[in-house]
């Protein structure tokens, strides 16, 4: 169940980071980077509306992360989680590869991403391997 917990533990404090990234006055500043050459309406409501509504994704991300790092006390209760994160990723490398190709987002920052995503979804995958072998070994 070690595997579990680091990784809940890991899952959790990445997850609020994301939130602490995300915030308005944090994410602002770092959009012209991650969508160079491209009008975003700084300064006007409409770039309030898109900061807020990526402050819910941070909000969200924050949620699942708050529930990990609750559910690495008892790892094996919480191993539905794991489910939960790697579908958290797969959506964001959706997200990710869509805006890529369709909405200008920097290839530096989807490659990125992208490499987060994929490192999160291997080390799902062994958590859950290992925590199934050590379950099955104790019984």
């Amino acid at each position: 169940m070690r595997s579990l917990r680091i990784f809940l533990i890991a899952c959790g404090i990445w997850y609020l980071c994301n939130l602490v990234l995300l915030w308005p006055q944090v994410y602002a500043g770092t959009l012209p980077l991650i969508y160079p050459g491209l009008d975003l309406g700084q300064g006007k409501p409409v770039f309030g509306l898109l900061l807020d509504a990526w402050l819910i994704v941070g909000i969200q991300l924050a949620a699942i992360g708050v529930v990990a790092l609750w559910g690495a006390r008892q790892p094996w209760k919480y191993i539905a989680l794991v489910p939960v994160i790697v579908l958290t990723e797969a959506v964001g490398a959706a997200w990710d590869i869509y805006s890529l190709l369709c909405s200008g987002e920097a290839a530096w920052f989807v490659i990125t991403t992208l490499a987060a995503h994929g490192v999160i979804a291997i080390g799902a995958w062994y958590a859950w391997s290992a925590s199934h072998r050590d379950k099955t070994q104790q019984g």
